[in-house]
């Protein structure tokens, strides 16, 4: 399973990281936002993701603050590891 899985988070951060450059790049709305954090999420457990998933909220931490929460706080029921994104933000 695991020699299915890396591929599949690699393929993952392929995608989405042009996606994250885009949406860094400038100030989306907050549908817009939360569609791809979204999508981010589910793949968080992989180390390149958690990273994608933590510059999309640094970036729009003060743009968008409970929403980057109410995030923050999903990340840590699905994932349940509340402080290493908590610490990093």
């Amino acid at each position: 399973m695991t020699e299915q899985i890396v591929p599949l988070h690699q393929k993952a951060y392929e995608v989405y990281l042009p996606l994250v450059e885009d949406v860094c790049s400038r100030t989306v709305s907050e549908d817009e936002l939360s569609h791809l954090l979204d999508y981010l999420l589910d793949f968080a457990c992989d180390e390149k993701m958690l990273r994608l998933y933590k510059r999309v909220c640094r970036k729009y931490l003060d743009v968008y603050p409970s929403c980057i929460r109410d995030y923050i706080e999903a990340y840590w029921e699905m994932w349940e590891d509340e402080g290493e994104l908590e610490n990093d933000l």
